[in-house]
């Protein structure tokens, strides 16, 4: 998980483990920071994006 911030700029965050993308999106909200963005990747895959408000949309926005 790489949190955003304000400048768009991406800071490490956790390194998460998860058998798939539902149980990493659960896993990476509950260690948000509240009021952060964040991206969270597996490897070179985007799954999706953490708004500052605590919504998730899944990889490049498109859904």
């Amino acid at each position: 998980m790489y949190l955003v911030g304000r400048a768009g700029r991406l800071k490490l965050g956790d390194a998460l483990q998860a058998g798939d993308d539902a149980e990493a999106i659960a896993a990476a909200r509950a260690r948000l920071p509240a009021g952060e963005a964040a991206e969270l990747w597996a490897g070179g895959r985007i799954v999706g994006h953490f708004s500052r408000t605590g919504g998730f949309r899944t990889g490049h926005g498109e859904s």
